[in-house]
């Protein structure tokens, strides 16, 4: 492994994943980027010292693709040696499937590539109008900055409940506020299956509950209830096992978050080419805060809920079956909002090279 490749792994200290059932985990990277990730950090090491928070930022997000590809192969490599068949409940695969990965990494190309173009022009610039331009790129990276405080001081306070309703109109105000022509339906859609889940399994389970004691004493009218075929498939739905549900909120949890991420590349791509109207980066910036905000809350929102189903469901499990997935569903879910917040901070330099563009705009006769 390359001595970057170390360094920046050792930049992102947060554990990804932990061995757990047998079944590998994440950790976090990126490798289709080291020559492009090497020669911007050059180029920022040898530019104005103002920009070095820029850098650190970047070093967090920069090594995050890669190291999902890696556990996604290392895991592939394993189940290749099972000989199964059966759909494997592993993020990274998973994540994968659904297109986030290749989200992600299309997300830091546009990332590094606007990140050298913010250096190249301030290289062209000198005197007032360098200062100039380089408060309102510090103000931009302020905005972010505090973001990312925020993050790291409250935590615990993420995971506020929304309706799928609610969740969907608030994205679509938002994204209408930053003036780009982006409709997050695919988010929409991942989030109400999601939810459609749970609360479906959650209803069967309570209605389970309600009938043991008359299942018990009135053994002939099951039976009875049994011969019904549409009492049949009621009966099937009330029978999921522990295992078909841990399996559903991995997935839902990787499908959620790769539609995230393709939202924030979308919104990525159209800040740079495709806005209805100018909007000062800076107010871009506060109303990206309040998205990726979003986007956190109803995913640490799902994962608690689909704890609580997993509990529910396997009541009647030993200890080591159900409480290694109730703690994999919450790494899973929180590994999911970092990796929403990391995918936020690699749209810093993109906001900085459209403020360039407006501001080059403005000065043309």
């Amino acid at each position: 492994m390359q001595p970057q490749i170390r360094a920046l792994q050792k930049a992102h200290p947060l554990p990804l994943h932990q061995p757990l059932g047998g079944k590998s985990v994440l950790t976090g990277g990126l490798d289709a980027l080291e020559f492009i990730g090497k020669k911007t950090m050059n180029v920022l090491a040898e530019s104005d010292p103002g920009f070095k928070r820029t850098k650190t930022l970047m070093e967090r997000t920069v090594s995050l693709s890669q190291m999902l590809r890696e556990a996604k192969e290392k895991e592939k490599r394993r189940l290749a040696q099972q000989l199964t068949m059966e759909r494997t409940a592993h993020y990274g695969m998973l994540f994968d499937e659904y297109q986030g990965l290749s989200h992600l990494e299309a997300l830091e190309i546009l990332s590094n590539e606007s990140e050298s173009k913010v250096q190249s022009f301030l290289a062209s610039l000198d005197g007032e109008k360098l200062e100039l331009l380089k408060n309102d790129l510090i103000s931009i990276k302020d905005i972010f900055a505090a973001k990312e405080l925020e993050n790291e001081e409250n935590q615990e306070e993420q995971g506020l409940e929304e309706k799928g309703e609610e969740f969907a109109r608030m994205l679509t105000e938002l994204l209408f506020e930053l003036h780009v022509a982006a409709t997050p339906d695919k988010l929409n859609k991942a989030m109400k299956r999601a939810h459609d889940w749970v609360e479906e399994d959650q209803t069967v389970v309570s209605v389970d509950v309600a009938k043991v004691s008359e299942e018990e004493t009135k053994k002939e009218e099951k039976e009875e209830k049994s011969q019904d075929p549409q009492e049949d498939k009621k009966e099937e739905k009330r029978t999921k096992t522990i295992e078909e549900v841990y399996m559903l909120s991995i997935e839902s949890l990787a499908e959620v978050t790769a539609r995230c991420i393709e939202q924030l590349h979308k919104v990525a791509e159209l800040i740079l080419h495709g806005q209805e109207e100018e909007k000062p980066a800076q107010d871009q910036a506060k109303v990206l805060i309040k998205l990726t905000t979003a986007m956190c809350n109803e995913v640490a929102s799902l994962s608690k809920k689909f704890t609580n189903s997993l509990t529910t469901v396997g009541s009647n499990k030993k200890a080591e079956v159900l409480n290694p997935m109730i703690s994999s569903v919450l790494l899973e879910g929180c590994n999911s909002t970092t990796y929403i917040q990391d995918a936020f901070q690699l749209l810093l330099p993109v906001l900085q090279v459209s403020h360039i563009q407006t501001s080059c705009l403005k000065v043309q006769p």
